[in-house]
């Protein structure tokens, strides 16, 4: 299936998207070459390193860092910015990357057609998108990445309150899975976030190349959410852990009650069994044992020794 890309200029007040394959573009490309510019592409191919290598001068390594890296990062050229966004749309399970190739004249976006819808559309309700550049694209993504980081972080939330609930009602292996996997997510976001806000903070060094500087404190207030949603991780972490101590206590709580109970138990039943075996050996001359009435003598014995028992635990307050 042939590569397509989508190109969005300023038409007016207003904005235009063209829907063009990406061999087109490269034999008239005409429209890659009108400023400012916005292409989207859906993955890297050959037709498609072609194009970034051609026409925007994008080094190999960024293409290749496109195709491979796994986390967050930024990377400063001569005449363009490198961003790689790894995040979540709608839960740890579904991790995404956008990357970002801005210039000061042109913005291209490789991955997630529906982040580009998304992105398109809040940017056609900006009076005069281009009018500043490409720089209000860049920081639309950034800013629709951050809440995606939001919802899943709200969502983490959510299940810790739930298990954290369910600790104190019932201790079972289902329960402790549960914990484990929603630790193992909690670590997830945390180290994604933490990737997110470092590149994020040195991309800021490098956005006065393109950037206006009366607009730089707009990705200074999407570093200050970056910041605040990492926290959060680190608090959620903290937070599951001391619940999976919690569990820890309330097992080992249990269990010395059963074994007090088994013990006390034990306890109790030890004399008599010493007496019933002392009776049971094949031995003449026992303390009542020739007695009509010896059973009920030493069935007394062993109650009162029973008893007794019970007593001195319940002085002591181990039952």
């Amino acid at each position: 299936m042939e590569n397509v890309a989508w190109l969005v200029v300023p038409s007016g007040e207003t904005i235009t998207t063209i829907t063009s394959p990406i061999s087109a573009l490269l034999d008239n490309p005409g429209l890659v070459r009108k400023r400012p510019l916005w292409i989207h592409l859906r993955r890297i191919d050959e037709q498609a390193e072609e194009l970034l290598t051609k026409e925007f001068k994008v080094n190999e390594l960024s293409i290749e860092d496109c195709k491979t890296e796994e986390r967050s990062k930024v990377e400063n050229f001569d005449n363009y910015l490198f961003f790689l966004f790894v995040y979540y749309d709608g839960g740890i399970s579904r991790q995404k990357k956008l990357c970002v190739f801005w210039g000061k004249d042109f913005i291209i976006t490789v991955g997630s057609r529906r982040l580009f819808e998304v992105a398109r559309k809040e940017l056609g309700l900006e009076e005069e998108p281009f009018k500043e550049g490409t720089e209000k694209v860049l920081w639309i993504i950034s800013s629709i990445i951050t809440e995606k980081f939001k919802q899943v972080t709200n969502v983490l939330e959510e299940q810790a309150d739930d298990i954290e609930a369910k600790v104190f009602k019932e201790q079972n292996p289902e329960l402790l899975e549960d914990i484990s996997d929603l630790s193992y997510e909690i670590l997830t976001l945390r180290r994604a976030l933490k990737q997110l806000r470092d590149s994020f903070k040195l991309g800021m060094s490098y956005c006065a190349k393109f950037s206006s500087p009366e607009n730089i404190h707009y990705f200074r207030d999407l570093l200050d959410e970056i910041s605040i949603l990492y926290d959060r991780a680190e608090t959620l972490h903290e937070f599951i852990q001391n619940v999976l101590n919690v569990f820890s206590s309330l097992v080992s709580f249990k269990l010395n009650e059963i074994m007090k109970t088994l013990t006390i138990f034990v306890a109790v039943l030890e004399p008599l069994m010493f007496i019933s075996s002392f009776y049971g050996m094949n031995v003449e001359n026992l303390p009542f044992a020739q007695k009509a009435y010896g059973i009920v003598l030493i069935s007394l014995f062993m109650l009162l020794i029973s008893l007794g028992l019970i007593y001195y635990f319940k002085r002591k307050r181990w039952i």
